[in-house]
């Protein structure tokens, strides 16, 4: 019975039935439910609003008399805890409707047998959400008048000026201040007005920083001030720039004195540091200057002397100080990526670094093909002239680079070099080998050489080359290192590699790792196209399972090589 009293069972009830295929809507229905269902659907929201306010009065004659809280925390909880009143009602056996005058005595009657947990409706008062403070709920209490503490020190923050969100923000970030003895909190906040600091700006700094009252942390913010007020910039201004619009943020002192260190240590004339600071306050201000710091480490490791730093400063753009950050750090990494030395990115970075942080590259491997060059080529251009890069940002249409002459040169060569390999001239053949030969013309024809020089004759090696075009894709040190493993320390002849050129396109790491295991094949060694061509997962089964201490030496090899 105690379902059918209740109208929220009713509201639940009519949703089904106006879901429910027509013949089921059909069926008759309980009299005395269906008179019950359609009254409480006729309740207007003015109703609504009226039993919250009865609601709100009960509780606060609950916590106010029968409690004996104070006034103002009393009332604080009875109208800035919607869900856990809200809660309540739903827990509430009544035998007369929500909307019945009796419902604040309701409430009272059930109050005076369920002792509630007053931490909770308190902690939603000060605009906590239910699964911000439910571990926050002390396991050994359930009045708030258990814990003097916690109310001695949220007297003090209101007297103070501290709102109630405010005062959960402070819960949230540093809780212990609640539970500072007696007059702790007070002389926290007098040594604050003992730098010369106003109220209301005292108020504004533990509410944007709330770890300024654990520790000695208001010894930061009286460096902190005390740079800014050595430079010129008063406390007015920080105040205007102290934000509270992010609930989750707050500042650290200690890391906002580090970085007004650090730029009182760049700049040896203070007007000029004042100036920068009041046109670009996101570098104090922004995540406590974490990023400044970052950024400034950053450009040190790449070589920035302090006049550098300051101009870089200087010239800082307008934007968030992270953005610039990621987009040095992305530029850093595309002039990595196309293979430029260390010294000539510090040279870019020294001199650019404040357009740069700008600007958002293009990605490196797009940047290629747009662009219709290799990475040599565009190395050089960004270093004849960096700031070519400013085209080549996100959003812009990019356009190849004209062709230079040493381009072309090399492409005679090249095809110089495949008609003397045998391909006739303007042919089909001729263009793919030409994408197949990678690298410049007079590096394939030293590559060839060096094979000749081996001691195969010109005929040999052109057969080679004509079967597998990787063999003059590597650098000469690299095929001279495959070839002395394999003739000096295998003891192979030079013919090994005419009647099997595609072992030079193996890594010299496969060739180690593979030819290494022979000694453990007890004679089932066949031609080292089988054992460098098949897979891993054969090589495995079939050469290193066989014997007994073979997969031992297999992992010893790949450590040996791993570590060469």
């Amino acid at each position: 019975m105690s379902l059918i009293r209740n109208p929220r069972f009713f509201f639940s009830l009519l949703k089904r039935v106006s879901q429910a295929p027509l013949e089921t809507q059909t069926k008759p229905l309980n009299s005395r439910c269906h008179a019950t269902a359609i009254a409480g659907e006729k309740l207007s929201l003015k109703t609504r609003i009226e039993n919250q306010r009865k609601a709100q009065a009960a509780m606060l004659d609950y916590f106010y008399i029968t409690r004996g809280l104070q006034f103002l925390v009393a009332e604080s909880m009875s109208k800035n805890a919607p869900l856990f009143n809200a809660n309540l009602l739903e827990k509430l056996d009544c035998d007369t409707p929500h909307d019945d005058p009796d419902i604040a005595l309701s409430i009272t009657r059930f109050l005076r047998f369920h002792p509630i947990n007053e931490f909770e409706p308190f902690f939603e008062s000060l605009g906590l959400k239910p699964s911000e403070y439910s571990h926050l709920l002390p396991s050994d209490k359930m009045f708030l008048n258990e814990d003097a503490f916690l109310l001695e020190n949220y007297n003090t923050f209101w007297i103070y000026g501290v709102g109630l969100k405010q005062m959960g923000k402070i819960f949230k970030e540093a809780r212990v201040v609640f539970g500072y003895e007696r007059g702790v909190l007070a002389s926290k906040i007098k040594a604050f007005e003992d730098l010369g600091l106003s109220k209301s700006f005292v108020s504004r700094i533990i509410v944007c920083s709330p770890s300024v009252l654990v520790g000695d942390m208001n010894v930061e913010v009286a460096k902190a001030l005390e740079i800014l007020r050595t430079i010129g910039v008063g406390v007015d201004w920080v105040d205007e720039n102290l934000s509270e619009e992010d609930e989750d943020e707050s500042y650290d002192w200690r890391s906002m004195h580090r970085v007004l260190s650090l730029l009182r240590d760049l700049f040896l004339n203070d007007s000029e540091l004042c100036e920068l600071i009041k046109k670009r306050p996101r570098l104090v201000f922004e995540d406590s200057g974490e990023w400044t710091l970052f950024l400034a480490g950053f450009l040190t490791k790449l070589g920035s002397s302090k006049s550098e730093l300051s101009s870089f400063f200087l010239k800082f753009p307008g934007i968030e100080v992270k953005k610039c950050v990621l987009n040095l750090r992305h530029c850093f990494l595309f002039l990595k990526k196309i293979n430029m030395e260390c010294d000539e990115m510090g040279k870019v970075f020294r001199s650019h670094s404040s357009w740069l942080g700008a600007c958002s590259l293009k990605k490196p491997r797009t940047l290629l093909d747009r662009l219709n060059v290799g990475t040599k080529r565009l190395c050089q251009v960004i270093q004849e002239n960096p700031e070519v890069m400013k085209k080549w940002t996100m959003g812009l249409k990019v356009q190849p680079l004209p062709p230079t002459g040493e381009e072309e040169t090399s492409r005679l060569m090249k095809t110089q070099f495949l008609i003397n390999l045998g391909y006739e001239e303007n042919s089909e053949e001729m263009e793919r080998a030409v994408k197949k030969f990678r690298g410049r013309g007079s590096e394939l024809q030293q590559r060839f050489d060096f094979l000749v020089s081996l001691g195969l004759n010109d005929k040999d090696v052109r057969n080679m080359v004509n079967a597998f075009p990787q063999i003059l894709c590597q650098a000469s040190d690299l095929l001279e290192a495959k070839v002395n493993y394999i003739v000096n320390e295998l003891g192979y002849p030079f013919s090994i590699f005419v009647a099997f050129p595609s072992c030079l396109v193996f890594t010299l790491q496969r060739m180690k790792l593979r030819l290494g295991m022979i000694p453990f094949m007890e004679g089932r060694v066949k031609a080292i196209s089988s054992l460098l061509g098949c897979s891993d997962q054969h090589f495995v089964s079939h050469y290193v399972n066989r014997h007994p201490d073979g997969p031992k030496h297999w992992e010893d090899l790949k450590k040996q090589i791993l570590y060469e």
